[in-house]
């Protein structure tokens, strides 16, 4: 009887530990609580989903026109949409040739100008091309602004314009030493200043851009003036 009642009682004992040892149950396992992960937070970003630098815009894709498109800045409109370009800045075909013009023209009398100063054998004459080198490289420097934003090119420094010299006079004078440079010189500065006032007067009758107009002017005036001074001077060689 007690052997009986011990092992019934054993029995219930060993049903009890298997029911709170065994193997997990699985539904009790997923109700185990988790990390809270908060509805707003963004979902990770893979390396295929980021931008691409640039991709969004190409640099200078929105500003920069097309090869061979001529800048804004360079050309505007004929009135009237004929879709034929003048020059920007309320400037003309007159202002245009203006400066291409007067871009040799210039050079040649820096040119001259320079031989002078090593070549003259008065220092009146050498003073004189000083000045004409310092005048003459400021206006340079002007006409190829304008010429840049223009989208024009000075003609070739040979070409022959109003009161220029040809190559071989120019060769002649750069053999010249003393006075006999002086004389020759000053004739054919001469030359060149009257042609050079002849373009300005052009510029102020036929062009339109107010700097161009306003440097003939100017050119004119002291041109003009220095003509004076070249002839007088002249008139003692005499």
């Amino acid at each position: 009887m007690t052997a009986r009642v011990t092992g019934a009682l054993t029995g219930v004992l060993a049903a009890a530990l298997l029911a709170g040892c065994g193997a997990p149950d699985p539904a009790g396992e997923a109700a185990s609580p988790a990390p809270a992960v908060s509805a707003e937070a963004p979902p990770p970003t893979t390396p295929e989903a980021a931008p691409t630098p640039g991709a969004a815009l190409t640099p200078g894709a929105a500003t920069t026109p097309d090869a061979g498109q001529t800048p804004d800045a360079a050309l505007t409109p004929t009135p009237g949409g004929t879709g034929a370009a003048q020059p920007a800045g309320g400037a003309n075909a007159a202002d245009v040739a203006f400066a291409r013009q007067m871009i040799p023209h210039h050079l040649q009398a820096l040119e001259m100008a320079r031989l002078a100063q090593t070549r003259a054998g008065d220092p009146w004459v050498g003073q004189l091309a000083a000045k004409v080198a310092t005048a003459r490289d400021a206006d340079i420097r002007t006409f190829q602004g304008w010429l840049g934003l223009w989208g024009a090119e000075p003609l070739p420094r040979d070409h022959a314009m109003p009161g220029t010299q040809t190559r071989d006079e120019i060769e002649a004078l750069a053999k010249l030493n003393g006075p006999r440079f002086d004389r020759k010189y000053v004739t054919l500065m001469i030359e060149h200043d009257n042609g050079a006032i002849k373009l300005a007067r052009t510029e102020q009758a036929e062009g339109a851009f107010p700097g161009a107009k306003a440097l003939a002017v100017a050119t004119a005036t002291s041109l003009s003036a220095e003509v004076k001074e070249l002839k007088k001077y002249r008139a003692l060689l005499d």
